[in-house]
């Protein structure tokens, strides 16, 4: 399966209006998607708990999947096109404060 790693002017343009979903299935089955990145776009983060404990819809064109990782504001974001019902793209999101040092792997 092909992945798409997402830069941050992509990720933030998939970012519109963000309405919390608080319950639901998802509208594609992402865990395959989810298997196929790359260790390394991963990092630091180890997200293979897969932990979900927030979706955000953007929307009627996005949905975010919040993958949790082992340490506190880091997740890997699955990008869900909801038009297209597909996997737009992922990106390792860390909410911390710039210059927050890096956890060791």
């Amino acid at each position: 399966m092909q992945t798409r790693k997402l830069n941050p002017l992509e990720f933030h343009e998939t970012r519109i209006n963000p309405q919390r979903v608080e319950a639901g299935e998802p509208v594609v089955d992402f865990w395959e998607y989810v298997a196929a990145i790359p260790p390394e776009d991963f990092a630091f983060a180890d997200c293979r708990a897969g932990n979900v404990t927030h979706v955000y819809r953007m929307e009627d064109k996005y949905e975010h999947v919040l993958i949790n990782s082992q340490y506190q504001g880091v997740a890997m974001v699955i990008v869900v096109d909801l038009q297209s019902q597909s996997i737009y793209g992922h990106m390792l999101l860390d909410l911390n404060p710039a210059g927050t040092k890096e956890p060791e792997a």
